[in-house]
């Protein structure tokens, strides 16, 4: 799907990703690519193009009006320098022998000279024209990247996920102009005047009866205990299961959350069991934080309120970074389809590109199992 500023497209070859991919006023590259997708020689072939380029490997894509959930596809958006001002792409290591403090001062320190070279205030960003866009490894804290970001500009504007392939969590590779591996990639976009973004975030559930205390972690994603008990017991005793009958289904109908009071749901999303009573989640959690617990509801008319209240005259184009477990969810609620049509019926007619992550981050906050996106406009 296309229009004067963006492009869409999907395949399973990487040379001809790139081939489309890389137009002549190709102003940056995004492509999400499953886990059996040879995405070293997609970073290659993209490499020669000169083009800037960010990406990651996902459980599933969202191109235009569906969604693919095979492992050896891509897909790629293309927005054109008509659009852009400046751009900035740059990347760090994550590898999980790093430590918290060392990846949060280099992503302060990264962010400050991207800021800089694109002579962007960090006191006094322009919100509605400049925004970043970060694609973070998934089997590492997206907290620490943030966080150098927010002490850089508490008001700059960001978006994104942390990035993973299979529910294994064994890879999780991102890709960008200067490299790729277990590595936060991060694109700052800064929009001519005659365009703007708005962003926002979706969830879907409905709150049940049940609390649970964090008594006790190993880590700041490794939960032991929940209201004293070992966690994963008291996690199945009110989601009425057995610790042995516990799926990712079950992580996904059944989720944590906070309501900070400004109408939000802040969700922290458990990614799976320790094998040892623990539970392990897709964020960072404190000893003696009590969250409530909630239950996945449907996500359509969410989504299409949401969307449906847009200019879609204006609309150039939507990128999403939807959580894995929103994908688990609608498949529960057998909404696969019905999801991908509110897109078609909401936004007709205009370019869509997304991905299934790990976790999502919205104005420096990680979250789970929301939607946040990133749309592009005319001005009026």
């Amino acid at each position: 799907m296309n229009n004067q500023f963006v492009q869409t497209i999907s395949g399973m070859r990487p040379d001809e990703i790139a081939r489309q991919a890389a137009t002549p006023d190709a102003g940056l590259i995004l492509c999400f690519f499953g886990a059996d997708f040879d995405y070293e020689k997609l970073y290659h072939e993209l490499k020669t193009t000169g083009k800037p380029f960010i990406g990651c490997m996902d459980t599933g894509r969202l191109l235009d009006d569906r969604y693919l959930l095979e492992t050896d596809s891509a897909v790629a958006l293309t927005l054109s320098s008509g659009l852009l001002a400046g751009v900035e792409v740059y990347c760090q290591d994550m590898r999980t022998r790093l430590s918290y403090n060392s990846i949060r001062v280099t992503s302060q320190e990264l962010f400050q000279g991207a800021l800089s070279r694109l002579h962007i205030d960090p006191a006094n960003p322009d919100v509605e024209r400049t925004v970043a866009i970060n694609l973070l490894h998934g089997l590492q804290s997206a907290n620490p990247v943030l966080e150098g970001q927010a002490a850089t500009s508490l008001f700059f504007q960001s978006v994104g996920g942390s990035c993973g392939g299979k529910l294994d969590f064994k890879n999780a590779p991102a890709i960008c102009s200067q490299g790729y591996g277990a590595l936060a990639v991060t694109a700052i976009i800064k929009l001519k005047d005659d365009f703007k973004f708005t962003s926002d975030l979706t969830t879907s559930f409905e709150r049940v009866d049940g609390q649970l205390e964090v008594t006790r972690i190993a880590a700041p994603r490794h939960i032991l205990e929940i209201n004293g008990q070992p966690a994963a017991e008291a996690y199945a005793a009110l989601i009425k299961k057995s610790v042995g009958d516990l799926q990712p289904d079950d992580f996904a109908l059944y989720t944590l959350g906070l309501e900070p009071g400004d109408g939000e749901r802040l969700i922290t999303s458990i990614m799976k069991g320790d094998g040892a009573g623990g539970l392990l989640t897709y964020n960072d959690v404190k000893e003696g934080t009590t969250f409530n617990l909630y239950r996945a509801v449907s996500q359509d008319s969410d989504r299409k309120n949401k969307f449906s209240a847009m200019d879609q005259s204006k609309m150039i184009t939507l990128i999403s970074f939807d959580c894995v477990l929103c994908y688990l969810a609608r498949n529960a609620h057998d909404e696969i389809q019905s999801v991908a049509n509110m897109y078609a019926q909401s936004l007709p007619g205009i370019p869509k590109i997304g991905f299934g992550t790990f976790s999502e981050n919205y104005c420096g906050a990680n979250v789970n199992q929301t939607e946040t996106y990133l749309a592009i406009l005319q001005n009026a």
